[in-house]
């Protein structure tokens, strides 16, 4: 009885909490070193192979793209997606759901998982698929809208017409749907220097607008503006009577004869208004 007592008591005691340890990172690889990790998760315990040639495809960067968009592969051959600017994806789709995973019905059906490119990184991740029959496989981006926007390929397509047919069915698709699990292929890193494409330059950050000047308060010592000149209304009749130019000359004094009277002869100036046609009148 005390020795039920004494395990029950220690079982009530706080139990530490296992630790858990975080997943580590990719190892950083030569591109063959990761074709070869590849091969090796589908070889045989203790056996070796050697990829037959590795074919390097660019995933995203400037444009949501496959470069190239149609591959054609061997048994024994190695497919590298190496994943540029942005977030993307390498997934299986059957030839008439396009933007669908096909591991949604298939376990098997390959999935890369998302895997991330931003600027400044200096490593890429890679997503190495070996080939293992010459079947047409189809294979989309299922983030957000990119599958939708023409990130499709196919690997061993039976004709060229099939991938122009598959862009035409994903861009009529509705929102994509996303794998699961990492399934046929195995992620790593590989140095930038080593990789098949350049980076996108970094987008530069656009300029705050500039702040307005302030506003300058009038000098209230300043000189006030000079006084417009009254108009002669004897002009202003006249031009408003004829739309003609009006010109008014002042005379100089204009002597006398003998015979006119005084008060002509007193006379100083004399004003005399000219009319003069307009242009065209």
């Amino acid at each position: 009885m005390r020795t039920i007592l004494l395990a029950a008591a220690i079982s009530a005691l706080p139990q530490p909490i296992p630790q858990v340890p975080a997943a580590a990172a990719p190892a950083i690889l030569t591109p063959e070193e990761a074709a070869a990790q590849a091969l090796a998760a589908f070889m045989p315990s203790g056996f070796t192979a050697l990829a037959n040639q590795i074919i390097p495809v660019v995933v995203g960067g400037p444009q949501d793209t496959f470069v190239p968009n149609v591959v054609t592969a061997a048994v024994g051959d190695v497919v590298q997606f190496q994943f540029s600017n942005g977030n993307h994806t390498v997934t299986q789709s059957d030839q008439n759901a396009a933007c669908q995973p096909l591991q949604a019905t298939v376990a098997t059906a390959v999935h890369s998982g998302h895997i991330p490119f931003v600027d400044g990184q200096a490593t890429v991740g890679t997503f190495s698929m070996p080939i293992v029959n010459t079947d047409p496989m189809f294979l989309y981006c299922a983030t957000g809208p990119h599958c939708q926007e023409g990130q499709v390929l196919i690997i061993n397509p039976a004709n060229t017409q099939q991938i122009v047919d598959y862009a035409k069915l994903s861009a009529a698709s509705g929102k994509s749907g996303d794998g699961t699990s990492v399934v046929g292929g195995t992620v790593a890193q590989i140095p930038l220097e080593l990789a098949a494409f350049t980076p996108a330059p970094a987008e530069a950050a656009t300029p705050p607008p500039a702040a307005a000047a302030p506003a300058v308060p009038a000098d209230p010592a300043a000189a006030p503006a000079a006084p417009v000149a009254p108009v002669d209304p004897a002009a202003s009749s006249a031009a408003a009577a004829n739309p003609a130019s009006v010109i008014t000359l002042t005379l100089p004094p204009i002597a006398a004869p003998a015979a006119t009277d005084a008060a002509a002869a007193g006379s100083s100036t004399t004003t005399v208004f000219v009319t003069v046609p307009a242009p065209g009148a």
